[in-house]
């Protein structure tokens, strides 16, 4: 497997303003490798970006040791949508790739493969179980309408692949069943049984 290469104008936004109620505690904070969840995927995107932009609802986690730039939402309480939109702003690019800051598997190849795709509007990988917006390629075209969505109270970020003014791909999993047979990168942790499942599979990843 060769080396991975930064990736040139586009940014890397982590979304991390959800309240964790389903885990019971700031799932952030979790242990991963012994480090914390956030942590690992920052570091993780930091070989892929030169801008790593942490969206969060409010100024609560201390990063002056990570490689990222902190904002807060720019309209709150619009969940991961607004956290999107807020990325997008930010962002000193005309492209952004998001990830949420559950997905301790994150992997660079995956993320690598997806953005050498050709450009547009919204790149978006359906797996068996759905889209998984929350690993996909956004350009800057997308702000207006999904400023607009959150005016009209539609807060799903797949609903984008509705819209006929943007440029649409979406990606089926078998293209990284090379690097990622098993799926692990699109895998969000949001309860206890889903943080054991991930340790266990960690586990057997090493064997």
């Amino acid at each position: 497997m060769t080396d991975i290469q930064k990736l040139s104008g586009i940014s890397g936004v982590i979304l991390a303003g959800g309240q964790s109620r389903r885990m019971g505690k700031d799932k952030r904070k979790l242990e991963w490798e012994g480090t914390k969840f956030l942590d690992k995927v920052c570091l993780t995107l930091e070989k892929l970006f030169d801008e790593i932009i942490l969206v969060t609802a409010i100024d609560d986690y201390p990063c002056g040791h990570l490689p990222v730039r902190l904002v807060t939402d720019a309209i709150p309480h619009k969940g991961s949508l607004g956290g999107l939109f807020t990325g997008i702003q930010e962002a000193s690019h005309s492209f952004v790739f998001v990830v949420a800051c559950d997905m301790p598997f994150l992997n660079p190849f995956v993320i690598s493969r997806l953005c050498a795709l050709p450009t547009s509007d919204v790149l978006m990988v359906k797996l068996s179980t759905g889209y998984q917006p929350l690993h996909g390629r956004y350009s800057k075209r997308c702000s207006p309408i999904m400023e607009e969505m959150i005016q009209n109270g539609n807060l799903r970020i797949q609903d984008l692949i509705q819209d006929p003014s943007l440029s649409v791909k979406i990606v089926e999993e078998s293209l990284f069943e090379d690097i990622d047979p098993h799926g692990y990168s699109f895998l969000n942790i949001n309860t206890p049984s889903d943080y054991e499942f991930a340790r266990k599979a960690a586990s057997h990843l090493k064997l």
